[in-house]
């Protein structure tokens, strides 16, 4: 794949030539590639099917986000050189976030002990819940962690019941990123 930058001859060219290249416009920039060959395939497997569905219901996604003006700005403030609104909600569809950093040194088993934790995700978390659990797995409480910053990044989970047994804890994060998808993460006390 070659990149044209700045040349008079080929500015926006794009389309099929012979039956050898083709010129693509990203940007400012054409691109020229090979033309793609398409030879006699199997039937997809399952996994390919779901693969695809997949992609159709994060273009849906992605074309759904644009058309609301805010999240539209929003998603194309997250866009880098040569990408669009709709590319970045494409990638947010598809990309889970992560618990980057997680501190419940300051959890000792009392009701009034904070557990705060830092969250990555293409665009934000919007909700995160959490639940500790005895060794046993045995649900202690269940609650709402509060966003620290407004920006989906940092979270605080102020515990609501006191736990003796606090250093078999186990704890259940779920996370609702900007799309509506779900991700959930077990934790164990003092091993983050």
């Amino acid at each position: 794949m070659a990149k044209s930058k700045g040349n008079i001859v080929m500015e926006g060219a794009s389309g099929t030539v012979g039956k050898m290249l083709v010129f693509r416009q990203r940007g400012n920039q054409t691109i020229i590639a090979r033309r793609p060959t398409f030879q006699n395939k199997k039937a997809p497997t399952i996994k390919q099917l779901a693969v695809q569905n997949r992609f159709i219901d994060a273009s849906l996604y992605a074309r759904t986000a644009i058309q609301d003006p805010d999240l539209k700005a929003a998603y194309q403030a997250k866009a880098n050189i040569n990408q669009t609104a709709y590319n970045v909600a494409f990638k947010d569809y598809f990309t889970a976030p992560v618990i980057r950093r997680w501190d419940d040194s300051s959890y000792q088993g009392n009701e009034t002990d904070q557990i705060l934790f830092m969250v990555k995700d293409v665009m934000k978390v919007v909700k995160v819940e959490v639940g500790i659990f005895d060794a046993n797995d045995l649900e202690l409480e269940v609650g709402m962690a509060q966003d620290m910053d407004g920006q989906g990044i940092s979270w605080m989970y102020q515990v609501q019941a006191d736990n003796p047994n606090f250093e078999n804890a186990k704890y259940r994060v779920t996370l609702t990123d900007t799309p509506g998808h779900e991700y959930t993460y077990e934790l164990v006390y003092g091993n983050p």
